[in-house]
């Protein structure tokens, strides 16, 4: 009988493909999660009022806040993307290590297209 490893370094082993794409799942729900709130306040303060339309566009302006703005849409592209895939697997497709690793393949592919038209988009 084996042994659970003790000490687990995931910066040491090398994870198949599916296994990132799966971590980036989790992450980009992270990122989704603290970045949406700052924009959802955003958008409410620019949708109250005049004022509040021109300090949101001034802010929106902001280099800094551009790249959050990014980093945020980057995240819900890949976690959309991702969460198809899943819900494909949970059907019961995809399900052999062949398939597994060209739906991650494919999940990150179409999602860097997808980052990279939103990034122009914002900028």
């Amino acid at each position: 009988m084996s042994k659970p490893p003790i000490y687990l370094n995931l910066l040491k082993i090398q994870l198949p493909i599916a296994g990132v794409s799966s971590i980036l799942h989790r992450v980009s729900a992270v990122g989704i999660f603290f970045l949406f709130l700052p924009f959802s306040i955003l958008l409410v303060m620019a949708s109250n009022s005049e004022d509040g339309y021109l300090t949101a566009i001034y802010l929106l302006d902001l280099i800094s806040v551009k790249i959050f703005l990014v980093l945020l849409l980057i995240g819900l592209a890949y976690h959309y993307i991702s969460g198809i895939r899943h819900l494909v697997m949970d059907f019961g497709y995809w399900g052999t290590l062949k398939a597994g690793r060209a739906s991650a393949i494919g999940t990150i592919v179409l999602s860097g297209l997808v980052s990279l038209i939103l990034m122009v988009i914002v900028w």
